[in-house]
């Protein structure tokens, strides 16, 4: 890791420092209002629009989400070999994560493979041994998120932590208390300064 990386993931205040940031990069390239609604992933109706795999289109900015994510993980002592989750909401963030901190990336696919050895997991391999954050862009419900845990369980891994950038709702929080499984969203609905997403 070079100087600036390094003095980046240090300490909560840096963290602090790097939140901020990320706001402003949600708000600048991220972000849409429209007076008509959209419809989400999730099923659900908003006229906020966050299109976070935009918003991290330029190298400076994926980088900056990277370093977010591992100064968070640090900071609530969730440590890991591998991050990854469903494509493509995972892949971009994790892959930078991967290089700026030297650790494992792999991606889960929505079905499993019509050919080859059929797997549902890319990148490197997850199993017994290995301890694994599960990660997501930006979360409505949770479901794409709680089914890449479930992918990634049945593997044997060990599942330290779940993760997104961004939570839209207040309603993934409580189904991860259910599974047992720590979760935690670096910025929330109200961070950006819209209407929570309701399904």
């Amino acid at each position: 890791m070079d100087d600036e990386t390094t003095d980046s993931l240090d300490g909560a205040a840096s963290l602090g420092d790097l939140r901020a940031e990320l706001i402003v990069l949600v708000l600048e390239r991220a972000y849409t209002r429209s007076a008509q609604a959209f419809r989400l992933a999730s099923g659900g109706m908003s006229n906020d629009y966050v299109d976070m795999r935009r918003g991290v289109g330029r190298g400076e900015d994926l980088q900056l989400a990277a370093k977010v994510v591992i100064s968070h993980l640090a900071g609530l002592g969730i440590d890991f070999d591998a991050i990854g989750g469903m494509t493509m909401g995972a892949d971009p963030i994790s892959h930078a994560i991967a290089l700026l901190d030297h650790r494992s990336w792999y991606s889960v696919r929505k079905a499993e493979k019509e050919h080859g050895i059929r797997r549902r997991i890319e990148g490197c391999a997850i199993g017994p041994g290995v301890r694994a954050v599960v990660f997501e862009d930006t979360v409505s419900t949770g479901r794409s998120l709680l089914d890449a845990v479930d992918v990634v369980a049945s593997t044997g891994a060990t599942i330290t932590g779940a993760c997104t950038l961004l939570d839209r709702a207040d309603i993934a929080t409580g189904a991860f208390r259910k599974k047992g499984v720590p979760y935690s969203a670096i910025l929330t609905y109200r961070d950006i300064g819209i209407e929570p997403l309701t399904i």
